[in-house]
């Protein structure tokens, strides 16, 4: 799945209250065994109130279980199929997309100034939920605690080779 890794600083020049997501790398990692084994992305987040990310106790209302903020950081799986970019259904969860959301938790810094940045790094799995999707892309956007959405960004196009 999606692996997340993260670093953050204040961002004491930040100013806009709503996230921005900017992507800054995006590398296919082979198996050694003569096909891929990963995507890895970066992502740099800017926040101008800090208010990234959920505690342990943020299961409720909007951020409930099965509602559509309970993942606040979204990674949506594409695949070219006939010329056309489309989703794909879940091959393990019948009726359900192939998505890859994530929940990051709290990274509101402790202080006055809230304002943060930093880098999410994202190690997406070759062949997610085992679906094995040959010209794929992923976007992504970030949802900060007040449902403040960010920018879209979305990666160059990958071509997968599978066992």
């Amino acid at each position: 799945m999606i692996g997340f890794i993260g670093a953050c600083t204040d961002d004491k020049n930040t100013t806009s209250i709503v996230p921005a997501i900017e992507l800054k790398g995006e590398y296919l990692f082979n198996s050694g065994y003569g096909y891929d084994s990963f995507v890895w992305v970066d992502i740099a987040f800017t926040d101008g109130d800090g208010d990234i990310g959920l505690t342990g106790s943020d299961t409720f209302g909007d951020f409930a279980y099965g509602k559509q903020n309970f993942f606040n950081f979204k990674c949506w799986y594409f695949e070219k199929r006939g010329g056309k970019w489309t989703t794909v259904m879940n091959p393990l969860i019948p009726g359900d997309t192939l998505n890859l959301h994530e929940r990051i938790l709290s990274l509101t810094p402790k202080g006055n100034e809230k304002g943060i940045q930093g880098i999410f790094n994202f190690k997406i799995n070759a062949r997610p939920f085992s679906y094995r999707g040959d010209t794929v892309k992923y976007r992504f956007q970030l949802v900060d605690r007040a449902l403040h959405k960010s920018n879209l960004v979305e990666t160059k196009i990958f071509i997968l080779k599978h066992p």
